[in-house]
């Protein structure tokens, strides 16, 4: 359809936790909404069967890959997202918990809003919508996140996870969610290619519940568009023009007219397009100073072990199947591959030890110089996914860092600015993947940015465009209105103004029904 030729009541730029949620409820209230996406729709055949397919795994257009898996690296930042119709959930692990009260209670949280109350009726909203349920099987490595909760004296906070799966037969097609309405699914086979994308129609992806039922209703989707530049019209409303990858670059794509935009993008896609508009293009200059300011990484380290021999399959399961809760601030999950998909397996190096930057490459030098056969032992052998535990920490403390825009024109781009030095070595993680790797009879290791570029690795950004009382103190209002700029809102990870200490698909989830509350 030529889009320019009808105005929109919203467009939703982006198809996320917080964009499926806003075009479900929008059309259900009757307007007439559009949504625009970057990345490609993917049927449950189309996704990779194992990440070595980098065509179908990973999101490059540049290079023709329009995979599910973004990869960004900035200055001190090695990011993790999603790309496609359905935008994080096509690639995240299922994890849906809720953070503890007092994360709400923390000075970055306006303190106008009782967050946990508000919340609390969202949260059992997107609990049925997403099909949250408790993961019913514990599986290889989950069995070893139990025994370093045990080795650690946490082994009482060894629980399944709460997750978006659904676990009946997977020989039998059936509606388990919304009494024949929604599309048919099939059961769990705990394959643990969550994160490679579900080719089982098990995992509950938002395009299987939001979107399924906002297409039904009349939304209008765009696949492979990319919103660019916003222009505000003094007679209200906005023109929005966009762009399309086609055979390796892009092209202008359609115009859209609308009364109202929401940005729900991801955080770097959301702090993209508002500092594009607001320093390049300046159609939004009077975004407030705050944008990019108080951007977290939900106090994450990655690291893990791999066993120097094929033995038990720390393959199966669900992506994250069990946590421990170390502290009350503190979680702890047991992360798998699928078999055979161990692409990423070379950016483990041997632990190193604690340090400053030149200290750790100092340490890693001669780790690799009396451990590098060993290194390569584990690195080279057969089935890095199945010898492999993945260990993901999160911290509801933790520093901030800052985002500015660099270039003008085709050079624009995001960049580090500042902000506090991020933890990138948690002395706890360590003595976790220590004690994994003697269970297992293997190595432990850190991600080779960790320790040579002090580089901390995250899929949970969070931040950028917090909610404030005035242009001084944030980005929107306590309803994601931008400040100076009616009609126009975010909604999606950018509006959490802190680290969760959780998965945060849950709490953005239930944010995004909260803001549509409003209509």
């Amino acid at each position: 359809m030529d889009a320019s030729r009808e105005k929109f009541d919203f467009l939703i730029v982006g198809s996320g936790f917080g964009g499926s949620v806003c075009a479900l409820r929008l059309v259900e209230k009757g307007y007439r909404v559009a949504l625009v996406e970057e990345g490609r729709e993917y049927r449950d055949q189309d996704f990779a069967k194992t990440n070595w397919n980098l065509k179908r795994f990973l999101w490059m257009p540049r290079l023709g890959c329009q995979g599910i898996q973004r990869l960004q690296w900035f200055r001190g930042l090695l990011l993790l997202g999603g790309a496609g119709l359905g935008g994080g959930s096509l690639v995240y692990a299922n994890t849906l918990f809720k953070p503890r009260h007092q994360v709400f209670k923390h000075k970055d949280w306006l303190q106008q809003v009782d967050w946990a109350e508000e919340l609390e009726p969202h949260y059992e909203t997107a609990s049925k919508m997403l099909g949250r349920t408790a993961n019913p099987e514990i599986h290889p490595a989950d069995e070893q996140l139990k025994h370093i909760g045990e080795a650690m004296g946490v082994a009482d906070s060894f629980e399944p996870t709460q997750v978006g799966v659904y676990f009946g037969s997977p020989d039998e097609e059936v509606d388990p969610y919304f009494n024949g309405e929604g599309p048919k699914r099939r059961g769990c086979t705990y394959c643990g290619a969550c994160m490679v994308g579900c080719r089982e129609n098990a995992k509950n992806t938002l395009v299987k519940n939001y979107l399924y039922f906002a297409r039904k209703k009349g939304l209008q989707v765009f696949p492979s568009t990319r919103a660019k530049k916003l222009i505000w019209q003094s007679e209200g409303g906005y023109v929005v023009e966009t762009e399309q990858w086609k055979v390796f670059r892009k092209r202008p794509g359609p115009v859209f007219r609308a009364e109202k935009v929401i940005l729900s993008a991801g955080v770097m896609g959301t702090l993209g397009i508002l500092f594009e508009n607001k320093s390049n293009f300046r159609t939004l200059s009077h975004v407030s100073n705050r944008l990019g300011k108080d951007v977290f990484i939900n106090g994450e380290c990655l690291l893990g072990a791999s066993a120097y021999g094929l033995g038990r399959d720390f393959s199966k399961g669900v992506a994250i199947g069990a946590s421990i809760h170390l502290d009350e601030q503190t979680t702890l999950e047991a992360v798998r591959y699928s078999k055979g998909s161990s692409a990423l397996g070379p950016l483990g190096v041997p632990l190193t030890g604690p340090g400053s930057l030149w200290v750790r490459r100092f340490k890693f030098f001669f780790r690799m110089l009396f451990q590098g056969i060993n290194w390569l032992r584990v690195l080279l052998a057969k089935g890095w996914a199945e010898r492999s535990v993945i260990l993901l920490f999160m911290r509801a403390s933790g520093e901030k860092m800052n985002f500015t825009s660099k270039g003008r024109g085709h050079l624009f781009r995001l960049a580090r600015s500042g902000g506090d030095q991020i933890t990138t070595f948690y002395p706890e993680a360590q003595q976790a993947a220590q004690i994994l790797a003697r269970n297992i009879d293997g190595m432990a290791m850190n991600i080779l940015p960790e320790v040579v570029a002090q580089t901390p690795a995250t899929a949970h950004i969070l931040g950028g465009a917090r909610i404030g009382q005035n242009a001084e103190d944030g980005v929107v209002d306590k309803n994601h209105q931008v400040f100076g700029y009616p009609g126009l809102y975010v909604c999606d990870g950018s509006v959490v103004p802190g680290n969760l200490g959780v998965n945060p698909s849950f709490t953005i989830t239930a944010m995004a029904e909260r803001f549509c509350s409003q209509f």
